[in-house]
């Protein structure tokens, strides 16, 4: 029994993901789709890693233990087993698990990150870890964002139980692999196996971030990793605020606060005249913005909303 399989290897990046794409169709190949029923009722999910495939709980009991070194002939029996609950409360991995059971009970859709973000968020794996030249990157979830076009781009999630920067820090980290040009194809095939979907990819070879944390609360202090955010690009924030009773949690999109004086906007209006809308005000509970005529744009307006 086991929690993650982070076991690494020294080949190069391309072929980690090459095997990591080809546990992935393993998973998807009829002799072990004829487990996929068992499997959803003992809320069992099957990871694929670099070095295998591995049965993980999505319990609430038993949140992200499972099993490592599936194969055809051991799967039968291991869900024959029975997990030990942990030692000590794992909120993260609690969270994981809630996520990726509502995706499998979607056909693999997180509907509730739409809500939030805007888009459609497709689940596509956890736990992903690859060795690069410098250090190991790990994504707690690799997800697909259809945006209002259409077109697809991975994104990367970190979850975390308190709030803390290194956070984004980790989804920069592994951001620069799945944003390296030689490993766009393998990335990409790998979303869709393990989907099952046809995506329309995005021309850019971009990707966002996520990071999900406790919501702020009534602790002002925490709120000072929300003005520190602002330095890290292409990274949407949620809180969360899970309710201990029934097991559910409440996601919501964090912005971060403008200064004033901010730009957020710079357009032309019917006539021709050019406007600049700029923060007058933005706290907890108040935002707002003025609108005044300029001569001419002078600097790009930030965005200051989930991107589309």
């Amino acid at each position: 029994m086991t929690q993650v399989d982070h076991t690494l290897t020294d080949l190069p990046l391309s072929e980690q993901l090459q095997k990591l794409v080809k546990n992935a169709e393993k998973i998807r190949s009829k002799p072990f789709q004829v487990f996929k029923e068992e499997l959803s009722r003992k809320l069992l999910w099957l990871r694929p890693s670099v070095n295998g495939i591995s049965a993980i709980s999505c319990c609430d009991k038993t949140p992200q233990l499972g099993f490592t070194k599936i194969s055809i002939s051991k799967l039968g029996k291991i869900m024959e087993k029975q997990l030990s609950q942990p030692g000590k409360k794992t909120p993260e991995k609690q969270l994981q698990s809630w996520l990726i059971q509502r995706a499998l009970k979607s056909d693999g859709r997180l509907k509730m990150l739409d809500d939030v973000l805007g888009g459609q968020y497709w689940f596509v794996s956890d736990e992903i870890a690859l060795k690069t030249a410098s250090e190991k990157v790990v994504a707690d979830l690799l997800l697909v964002r259809i945006d209002s076009d259409g077109l697809a781009s991975l994104v990367n999630a970190e979850l975390k139980s308190n709030r803390v920067m290194e956070t984004f820090r980790q989804v920069i980290s592994f951001r620069r692999a799945l944003e390296l040009p030689d490993l766009q194809k393998d990335w990409k095939t790998f979303a869709e196996v393990m989907t099952g979907e046809k995506f329309r990819w995005h021309p850019s070879q971009e990707t966002r971030g996520v990071v999900i944390w406790p919501a702020v609360g009534k602790n002002p202090i925490n709120a000072l990793a929300n003005e520190k955010r602002k330095d890290y690009a292409r990274v949407d924030v949620i809180g969360y605020r899970c309710d201990p009773e029934i097991k559910e949690y409440t996601l919501d999109f964090e912005r971060a606060r403008l200064k004033k004086g901010t730009v957020i906007d710079e357009s032309q209006d019917k006539n021709g005249q050019w406007q600049r809308t700029t923060v007058v005000m933005d706290t907890a509970t108040v935002f707002k913005a003025v609108t005044r005529n300029i001569d001419d744009p002078n600097r790009e307006a930030p965005l200051i909303s989930p991107a589309e």
